[in-house]
């Protein structure tokens, strides 16, 4: 096993922002119990190259630079799996934006649940899925929603 060097870290720090979320899609570790396409919050890296992060199922495992491989969220279903996380978690996570368009979100009542994934979204928003659903508008790609690559750890 060898170890990063500096420029190496240099170039994981900006590619893995705290914040962001990944996925693991593999881990060279005997007795953990992370699977792969578990997904998480980076929280940083360290001068040895691990990211350092929170997985959804709770443990703070880091990625082991060189051992380990996790990859940035990036396909419209690890989108969507990690929309359904924070929409459980929404309160706090978004502090009262709407996750689609970042708008203002005065509060939660009256506010729709998004026909792309189990989190809440302003009125408007809303509607305008209704909209793309019945072809009146062409359809906004989950990647393109303002909090995707906005995470809270």
């Amino acid at each position: 096993m060898r170890f990063a060097t500096r420029e190496e870290v240099e170039l994981l720090r900006r590619h893995y922002i705290p914040g962001s979320r990944i996925v693991l899609d593999e881990m060279d570790d005997p007795y953990t119990k992370i699977p792969a396409g578990t997904q998480a919050v980076v929280t940083g890296v360290d001068d040895a190259g691990n990211i350092l992060c929170h997985w959804d199922t709770g443990s703070s495992l880091s990625v082991a630079f060189g051992a380990d491989r996790a990859h940035l969220v990036r396909s419209e279903e690890e989108i969507r799996v990690s929309l359904n996380w924070l929409g459980k978690r929404q309160e706090k996570a978004t502090g009262g934006s709407c996750p689609r368009c970042g708008g203002p979100l005065a509060s939660f009542k009256g506010h729709v649940i998004s026909r792309r994934a189990m989190i809440t979204v302003c009125d408007e928003c809303g509607m305008d899925e209704a909209f793309e659903d019945a072809g009146l508008l062409p359809k906004m790609e989950l990647e393109r929603w303002h909090c995707v690559g906005i995470w809270e750890p």
